[in-house]
């Protein structure tokens, strides 16, 4: 089961969400120190390259560090929705993987997966501004709007720099873009399939007593 809390793997953390299991764990961890350099009148050692090895106590996945940087393995923050759209996850999914080396071309690549969603829901035009106003018409709610545009601007300032507050350089943007295509996705596909499927378990009678009602 995915925990609802993440905790980013951090070097010297030893609980956090494993990026593997994707659950909150503690964390055998062990270092290596690898000599590198021996120079100078007094034969002074310098250390480099220290190698962390995190252990996950849940499912065994080992998590690297060289130094202070994360090496492996890639980290998917927040699953994307289990009714999002396949177009649409294998771009999500994509983004999610590069996130932590390349924010910017994360940013770039959901901006792309919301323009998919427009496809998918129906809406073809060219400008994907279009197509997020023929949504609105549609009656989507004010907060998805929004949420569809905040990552259509940010992505497209991934392709296109501009000024605008958002740094697609920070991987916290592309986290955030990542959980708004989940907000958006849960609330045009996930609640109405939901929805629909309560409709459709009452009785005929009753369903055909509605329709006509409503004619």
């Amino acid at each position: 089961m995915i925990s609802n809390i993440y905790i980013e793997p951090q070097r010297k953390v030893y609980k956090y969400t494993c990026p593997h299991c994707n659950t909150v764990s503690q964390m055998e961890h062990d270092e290596h120190r690898f000599k590198e350099d021996t120079y100078g009148e007094h034969e002074h050692i310098y250390l480099r390259n220290v190698l962390t090895i995190h252990r996950c106590k849940c499912c065994g996945g080992k998590i690297l560090w060289v130094d202070d940087k994360y090496i492996y393995p890639d980290i998917i923050q927040e699953e994307p929705c289990g009714d999002m759209p396949i177009s649409v996850k294998q771009l999500y999914r994509e983004a999610a993987l590069i996130s932590n080396k390349s924010p910017r071309a994360a940013c770039a690549l959901l901006r792309l997966a919301i323009d998919r969603l427009c496809n998918e829901l129906g809406e073809t035009d060219p400008s994907i501004d279009k197509n997020i106003a023929a949504l609105v018409k549609r009656g989507v709610p004010k907060y998805v709007q929004q949420a569809l545009d905040v990552v259509r601007v940010v992505g497209n300032k991934a392709v296109h720099p501009g000024v605008i507050a958002f740094d697609v350089d920070d991987k916290a943007t592309a986290t955030m873009l990542m959980h708004l295509i989940n907000v958006i996705v849960d609330s045009v596909v996930t609640e109405p399939n939901r929805i629909d499927g309560f409709y459709q378990n009452l009785p005929e009678t009753i369903r055909k007593a509605i329709v006509n009602r409503d004619k």
